[in-house]
């Protein structure tokens, strides 16, 4: 019987994936239920997308085969790991300071909903916009921090729960990675002063670090951070912006509403809520931005980047449910552009000279897209797509694309933040899966 694997290759790719593309899935035969219907779910919505299988490069095949089921919720306890890096918000930040839709002249407050540990998006957006306050919220932020000699870290509570930790291996036995970092702590706490101050406090021993308190080591006088969730807090006077990225990617549409609702009655009037998903420096951007009008939330615009009209990465296509918003919305209106023979032409000509050139995923002699030198390290792949996506705008792709939605009947217009914007629309459902 084929396996899982086969069977994605014959319905969804009509068994024209490459042997390097087939070799990189191998591992999800046997990985968790809710790692093969993230990648039964990707696949989907390259189909809705009009996504060619020669066009799957090994790099995306590598992160849905191997790092995608280190990063579902089955991997965390169920938990959602509060994943960020520095600069990952930088074109947002710079769309907020811009946007046509609201600009408030009092005061402004952002909130940063589900900023991440550390808190590097909340740092950048209050170094952007340095007139605002930043309220950076995170329910992963716990009480202590902990170090091992390797300079990994975890997150730990009150309780001494392992909210989250960042090791820069493979790591094959989660449990006993969380059982070392909670006995670190148990070790090192004796050390630090008795009272609790509610100050930054450290201590360091045998190479290994606790920090108690340590969300105090990036506090300014416009940043301020609090443990919480969506529906969980208040801000007195309202606020002006919410951002909300890469949190719904993780649920339903039904906690999309009730959450909305929620931030609804945050907002003051006529502020914003940005919500959707990105990935380093503002790469693979999806996302909708609503404004509160008389007690309700209006949908302004929806926008995409110009690099997922041909993705090299798995995160435009990263969700865990069949009726992601932003998800839907993107491979929709890519497959709109997409069908535009003359753009699709100097989109995927542009893009393959550019890969050639750089020598980074470059087609093989079959036409198959392949994957970055191996030695290739996270920085570097982010520099790399970030650096695509900017000589793709400067060869007019964006204006092209805004172009291409137009003669299809949209509105469209490029944003502040050089993006391809459109009117919201609803977009088609997703189509079941006919594999799992």
């Amino acid at each position: 019987m084929p396996n899982v694997v086969d069977r994605w290759n014959a319905a969804y790719f009509n068994n024209a994936l490459s042997g390097g593309v087939l070799a990189a899935l191998a591992g999800l035969v046997t990985a968790e239920p809710d790692a093969q219907a993230l990648a039964d779910r990707v696949f989907r919505l390259m189909r809705m997308a009009r996504f060619e299988p020669a066009d799957l490069s090994l790099l995306t095949a590598w992160a849905i085969g191997f790092s995608a089921p280190r990063t579902v919720p089955s991997a965390w306890e169920d938990a959602v790991p509060p994943v960020t890096m520095a600069g990952r918000h930088c074109k947002l930040d710079d769309y907020i300071a811009g946007n046509p839709w609201h600009q408030p002249h009092v005061e402004p407050v952002l909130v940063d909903l589900g900023c991440g540990f550390p808190p590097f998006t909340t740092v950048d957006s209050a170094a952007r916009l340095p007139d605002w306050q930043i309220i950076g919220v995170d329910p992963s932020f716990g009480r202590y921090l902990v170090y091992d000699q390797s300079g990994d870290y975890a997150c730990i509570d009150d309780h001494g729960h392992v909210q989250y930790y960042r090791t820069g291996t493979v790591d094959p036995d989660p449990a006993t990675t969380r059982a070392r970092y909670r006995g670190l702590l148990h070790r090192l706490l004796p050390l630090l002063p008795g009272e609790d101050s509610g100050e930054l406090q450290e201590v360091e021993h045998g190479g290994s670090r606790l920090v108690r308190n340590p969300l105090r080591g990036y506090e300014a006088p416009n940043i301020s951070l609090r443990q919480g969730e969506i529906g969980s807090f208040g801000v007195e006077g309202g606020v002006d912006v919410i951002r909300c990225m890469n949190v719904f990617m993780y649920f339903d549409r039904s906690f999309r509403e009730r959450a909305l609702e929620w931030a609804t009655s945050l907002l003051r009037p006529g502020g914003l809520v940005l919500c959707g998903s990105n990935w380093a420096r503002s790469a693979s951007s999806r996302y909708t931005v609503y404004q509160e009008h008389l007690g309700r939330l209006m949908p302004r615009e929806f926008a995409f980047s110009i690099e997922n009209v041909r993705p090299l990465e798995l995160s435009p296509w990263y969700a865990l449910h069949d009726d992601d918003v932003e998800n839907l919305c993107n491979a929709a209106a890519v497959a709109v552009v997409r069908a535009d023979e003359r753009f699709r032409r100097h989109f995927d000509d542009r893009l393959d000279a550019l890969l050639a050139q750089r020598n980074f995923c470059r087609r093989d002699q079959d036409g198959y897209l392949g994957g970055p030198d191996e030695d290739m390290s996270v920085d570097e792949l982010a520099e790399q797509t970030d650096e695509l996506a900017t000589q793709l705008e400067r060869a007019g792709l964006v204006d092209e694309a805004v172009s291409a939605l137009r003669h299809a009947g949209y509105d469209a217009w490029r944003n502040v933040a050089g993006h391809v914007a459109m009117q919201p629309f609803v977009p088609p459902r997703l189509p079941a899966s006919t594999v799992l």
